[in-house]
Formats: structure tokens, sequence, C-alpha cells
């Protein structure tokens, strides 16, 4: 988060006549209010930084969600409904591949996925290397507003998983490498 005012030095004493600052009660007062000072201009760091999603404060991340009518899951954590909202404003029907793929890139970061399309089945498959399944649903939720009704969507994890390969013997697995176990699709 920016901290605009982390430079602020807040000193009410400074402001007094040097006869006053002698006097303990006033030294007390400055000191108190020095105090609440540093909590306003805090606040005031939040209120800007809750402008901006990717910067937003619980309160702020929580406004927009009330404002959009999102009710948070109890295992949300701030970045996966940070998430969530990103993907919600980042909304816009992508009338090419490159505007998806840019979407996507925005949305997950350029190296956390890859995008495929099949033209005989009319097919968009995603791959997220993301193992929450929270943001995996709020890709499959943006790309099924975005994507044309005749497009079916496939999101899914870019690694294998172990449920695919739990029914195998070992020794049906001891002859590959972890990486084509990890990588290989099906």
């Amino acid at each position: 988060m920016r901290n605009f005012n982390k430079n602020r030095c807040v000193d009410v004493k400074s402001y007094l006549p040097d006869m006053l600052c002698e006097i303990e009660e006033f030294r007390a007062i400055s000191d108190t209010e020095n105090a609440e000072l540093k909590a306003v201009w805090g606040e005031l760091d939040n209120v800007f930084d809750d402008q901006f999603i990717t910067e937003a404060t619980e309160k702020g991340i929580a406004r927009r969600e009330v404002m959009l009518g999102i009710s948070p899951q109890t295992a949300d954590t701030l970045e996966s409904r940070r998430f969530r909202l990103l993907s919600l404003y980042g909304d816009g029907v992508p009338y090419t591949r490159r505007s998806l793929d840019a979407q996507l890139r925005s949305l997950c970061g350029s190296d956390k996925y890859t995008l495929s399309f099949s033209n005989a089945d009319f097919a968009v498959t995603v791959k997220i290397a993301l193992s929450a399944s929270a943001q995996i649903g709020a890709v499959s939720d943006m790309l099924e507003r975005v994507l044309p009704y005749n497009m079916q969507v496939n999101v899914e994890l870019m690694y294998n998983q172990w449920h695919r390969f739990a029914h195998l013997a070992w020794n049906a697995l001891k002859i590959r490498t972890w990486k084509s176990i990890k990588e290989e699709t099906p």
C-alpha cells in the first residue's frame, strides 16, 4: 500500500510558543494530539488506497462487494476477494483472442495460465497455475460472461493433480519422470 504520509512528522509542540512548551499539561496534550493526528493521517491513506482494488484495505474490498452484491465465503482471503473483484471489473467483451489473452494476463499474471482454442469443437480451454478453487471459479465465471454462448468453456489447473494417478500402481508410475507426471496432459 502507498503511504504518502510516512515522512510526515506530526508534532503539535512545534506550533506552541516556547513558554507553553515548558508546561507539563501542554506537553501531555500535544503528545495525545500527535497520536490522534497520526491515526487520522493513517486513515486518510486508507481512504486513498480504497479507491483502487489492487491497493484496497479490508474495508474497501468489503464496500465494493456490497455494491456488487457479492457475499464473500468464510474461507476467502483478502487476496482471493480482491481477485474476484478484479475479474468482475475487468469485464468487457473480448472481440479477439488477443484481447481475451490480455484480460487473462491482467487477471492471472503473464506466466500463470495457458489459453487454447478448438475451432472444430467451439471450445476454449484455460489452464491456470493457481491451486485456490475460488480463483479458478472467478476465472470461469468471467469466461462464461464474456465468451459467446455457443462456445464451451473449460477451466482447469495447469498441472496434473494426484487424483488422476491415485488408481495407478506405483510400478506403473515408476517408469515416468516427475516432470512428465506433473505437466503431461491426458
